[in-house]
């Protein structure tokens, strides 16, 4: 209904307002505690009985209702089946302290319809200005509640600024926390977002997982019975970084998101040894790392160490190109993704920067276009350059920059302080076992998901399965909300229905793009590489074959007298070519580099066991991370925050980062929140987005 309409209806029903002597008892009427202008509250309804069809609600003066504007009324409610309990109120930005909310019975022929037809007024409504925020100066470091991000709240908050302006207001039924909600997905996304909607009082979900394991992507494998873990998965976690120019130190503000979770479900699990999560450091690199690519050898033919090329530049090849035109395209290059204050503004704050690389048309041109047709290189600078690097987008690299681009090495701007969680990951995932194991459904993978009439003219989700691989014939269960917390790598094989243009776009198999990944870790029975003259403790060397690329070291038990393993990982093109090797040959190609670098005795130590993953082949994720391709962050992103078909998405695919763990969390915050606003759950959003994103949600 228009709201010049509704304005006119309100305007002629205050009219009768003055009557309401004796009449205002069908319903109590109350507010959120804490009501604050230019923001989202609720209105509560408590009826004392049957409500009518049709209701109005406005706030406005106490004493002189007739006294109103447009921005007075809160919307228009049409009552089908359940009681609304609660209405979802923009405040304006210019509302009145201490006036009153009005209910209105719009129906005609309400049972209890007399002289008057206000049939509900709450208390005075104390509403409170925005408090003028601390400054990330003043604080030293910024606040949670300083932080922004593309899109995510706005147009949440958006969303029921449009159902208001069209249907006249948002309400919920009479149980809105009892909407029955399915999780698809038991890895971080899916885990965390339960606990989220189970910390605000909505309980009745259900995590329907296809593997029979939680966890997603997180994959720590325990080797040959012995203590020697090896992470198939994440492995490690951005803690801090200090810059070489003013020794200023910074936290990675997002993934505080991480050690926040861990720290919660710590508390949770009363620290209990089985679930508890500890945090180690993680050793990035080390002095005595073997760097056998791009390198020259000592004049004894052995390989330098990544101390002694620091010390002596000459170890290194020469470069490939040293032309003018090189340098000066490399250096606007570096202007771009090597720019400090940039990469500050990343580490304190990435959504907001993350916005501001959007705004400043990064998503735009692809690394080689911006070369090619702004920094007008030719064809060889520009691939020589791209090639160099693993990027086609800035903003990714932009990320890559302020964290693993650091590495305190002699050029580099800074260093990135690293840890990583005794005992794998997948003590994390497991954490959450004990709050979400009864309503967890294992070995269930969803091939169909439909949009399928509810109640009282209201939409609901049904998801079907098979009952195993030869019984092709599906079972079903509805939901009130189905959040989708698989990567669009498996969503791709499911029967759905029809979403927008975009977000369809972004599911289809030629829209968000993913990457791949593999790991190899093979099992010593000494740890011969933390002996000798030059004992490597933690970090990576690089092998002379470029497709075996990094092999990683131990970063714990170091120096004791134990076995320990190896771990190749590669990335890239180089990841997707190995998923055609058998694992006999991939294990064996892994052997070799290692025993180009360490000699025969890595061969003669090598116990045999040896765990290998290559993501593609996984059948429950069939990718390693995403990689969005230009244009796809600021075309997709604000599609994912549009609930279609009673459906979210969620997963680090839909986060402005991608291939961390805090991604993934910052998307389940995102994901719950958006769900409680289509709730109506205005109160519960605020709280969540507060506890996680440390700030209110704003108009």
């Amino acid at each position: 209904m228009d709201r010049k309409v509704l304005f006119a209806i309100a305007t002629l029903l205050l009219g009768q307002a003055q009557t309401v002597s004796g009449r205002e008892n069908l319903v109590r009427v109350t507010t959120s505690k804490d009501v604050r202008a230019g923001e989202l509250a609720n209105v509560y309804l408590n009826w004392l009985e049957k409500p009518p069809n049709s209701l109005t609600a406005f706030y406005t003066s106490c004493s002189h209702p007739n006294d109103t504007t447009p921005d007075d009324i809160i919307g228009q409610y049409t009552v089908r089946g359940q009681h609304p309990q609660r209405l979802a109120w923009a405040v304006p930005s210019n509302a009145q302290s201490d006036n009153c909310v009005f209910i209105y019975n719009q129906d005609e022929n309400h049972h209890n319809e007399g002289s008057s037809k206000v049939i509900g007024k709450s208390k005075p409504v104390h509403i409170k200005r925005k408090v003028q925020k601390r400054s990330a100066a003043e604080m030293g470091i910024p606040l949670l509640q300083d932080f922004d991000s593309l899109g995510t709240w706005f147009d949440g908050v958006a969303s029921i600024k449009q159902k208001t302006d069209y249907k006249g207001g948002v309400s919920s039924g009479a149980s809105p926390k009892n909407a029955s909600i399915a999780i698809v997905g038991g890895g971080i996304s899916g885990l965390a977002t339960a606990l989220m909607l189970d910390s605000v009082g909505v309980h009745n979900w259900e995590i329907i997982e296809a593997s029979g394991r939680v966890g997603g992507r997180f994959r720590t494998k325990y080797m040959a019975d012995t203590q020697e873990w090896a992470e198939m998965g994440p492995m490690r976690l951005p803690h801090s970084v200090t810059y070489k120019e003013d020794n200023e130190t910074l936290l990675y503000t997002d993934h505080q998101l991480t050690f926040q979770m861990a720290e919660i479900l710590n508390t949770m699990n009363k620290n209990a040894s089985r679930w508890r999560i500890d945090f180690i450091p993680w050793i990035q690199h080390h002095p005595n790392e073997l760097i056998a690519q791009g390198t020259r050898r000592h004049a004894d033919g052995r390989i330098p160490t990544r101390g002694e090329i620091e010390a002596n530049p000459d170890l290194n090849d020469p470069p490939s190109m040293t032309s003018a035109e090189y340098e000066d395209s490399e250096k606007k290059m570096d202007n771009i993704l090597k720019d400090t204050k940039t990469l500050k503004s990343i580490q304190k704050d990435v959504w907001r920067a993350h916005k501001t690389a959007m705004d400043e048309g990064l998503d735009d041109w692809s690394e080689q276009a911006m070369m090619r047709h702004v920094f007008k290189a030719s064809e060889n600078v520009t691939d020589q350059i791209w090639t160099d690097s693993d990027y086609d987008v800035f903003w990714d690299e932009l990320h890559h920059n302020s964290n693993l681009g650091l590495d305190g090495s002699k050029d580099s701007l800074g260093e990135t302080h690293w840890l990583c969680i005794d005992g794998g990951f997948s003590r994390l995932s497991d954490a959450f076992l004990p709050h979400i194991k009864d309503r967890l459904t294992l070995n269930r993978q969803i091939r169909k998901l439909e949009s399928v009439q509810g109640p009282n003219d209201t939409s609901r989700t049904r998801l079907s399965w098979y009952p195993s691989v030869s019984n092709r014939t599906f079972e079903s269960k509805e939901y009130d909300y189905t959040i989708m917390a698989v990567p669009f790598t498996m969503t791709r094989f499911m029967d759905l229905p029809t979403f927008s243009s975009v977000l369809g776009r972004a599911i289809s198999e030629a829209g968000l793009r993913f990457k791949s990944a593999c790991k190899v870790a093979l099992l010593f029975s000494e740890r011969f590489w933390e002996k000798g003259e030059r004992p490597i403790f933690g970090g990576y060397s690089k092998p002379p074959s470029d497709p075996v690329g990094a092999l990683y070291y131990p970063v714990y038990g170091l120096n004791e007298s134990r076995p320990g393993l190896i771990m190749h990982y590669r990335g890239g093109d180089w990841s997707d070519r190995f998923v055609s090797f058998s694992d006999e040959e991939h294990v064996q190609t892994v052997l070799d580099s290692i025993v180009s670098l360490h000699g025969e005795q890595a061969r003669d130590l090598y116990t045999g066991d040896y765990e290998r993953l290559c993501w593609l082949q996984d059948e429950h994720t069939a990718t390693a991370w995403c990689r969005p391709d230009v244009e796809q962050h600021k075309l997709y992103i604000p599609a994912y925050h549009k609930t279609e078909h009673n459906t979210i998405f969620i997963g680090e695919h839909t986060a402005p980062t991608h291939a961390w763990v805090s991604s993934s969390l910052h998307s389940s915050v995102r994901g719950s929140v958006q769900l409680l606003l289509e709730l109506g759950l205005v109160d519960e959003a605020k709280e969540l987005n507060k506890r996680w994103m440390g700030r209110w949600i704003k108009l």
